[in-house]
């Protein structure tokens, strides 16, 4: 059976906090050549549907969000009757702003405290607007309660080398230079005169907080659960 039309919809990171921000496309085939989902991608981008610089962060999913592969055949999942209609369709993921920031805190004065890396979600949610400066990292970590108020005067931001970044830097800037990626390059954020072994009641130990995993142990997504 020869098909001649595709149900996709567009999930953009941009507009992930919004009500109902997906939107459903019908790609009609006509006289294209539409062989596998990398040719409907072309015809997305060559189209202006999408804007091409996102192209390195756009894939695609299934209902279920399990990504595929952008070989498959557009024609076997139609067949399995994928995009044959809108509640069908495929979800194509374009994250067209960043939507995650990793960081590390570094306390000078205590040599023998544990290495904790965590992460922040950049997007707007209900409770807060979308972090966008270094300063709402910041605000964020002490507003969470992650580190106690008076600790606040005592707190910069570095790079691994030791560069000092101040606050008013754009998030999306330091990301592009590499830094706060992912787990492996987080930014340090220093924490002078402080000591570990007093915690002030009330105050979470978020910092002080570290999964150890066995080697046979396969685990995803930890930062949902702390």
């Amino acid at each position: 059976m020869t098909f001649a039309e595709l149900w996709l919809t567009y999930q953009l990171a941009s507009r992930a906090h919004l009500k109902n921000s997906a939107t459903t496309q019908l790609i009609e085939f006509q006289n294209l050549k539409l062989t596998d989902l990398e040719d409907v991608l072309e015809h997305v981008f060559r189209q202006g549907f999408v804007d091409p610089q996102y192209r390195p962060a756009t894939w695609w999913e299934n209902k279920e969000g399990q990504k595929v592969k952008a070989s498959h055949s557009v024609e076997a999942l139609l067949e399995q009757g994928v995009g044959r209609c809108p509640e069908t369709a495929l979800k194509l993921i374009v994250q067209d702003v960043p939507t995650t920031f990793w960081f590390t805190y570094v306390y000078t004065h205590n040599a023998s405290a544990p290495v904790v890396i965590q992460r922040v979600k950049l997007g707007p949610t209900e409770a807060q607007s979308r972090i966008e400066l270094l300063a709402h990292v910041t605000n964020h970590i002490f507003k969470e309660g992650y580190l106690a108020a008076k600790l606040r005067p005592t707190v910069h931001w570095e790079t691994p080398c030791g560069k000092k970044f101040e606050e008013h830097l754009r998030v999306d800037e330091i990301l592009s230079w590499g830094h706060g990626t992912c787990e492996e390059k987080p930014l340090r954020l220093i924490i002078a005169n402080a000591k570990l072994d007093i915690i002030p009641f009330g105050v979470t130990l978020r910092p002080l907080i570290y999964v150890h995993m066995y080697e046979s142990m396969q685990v995803e997504n930890l930062g949902d659960w702390l």
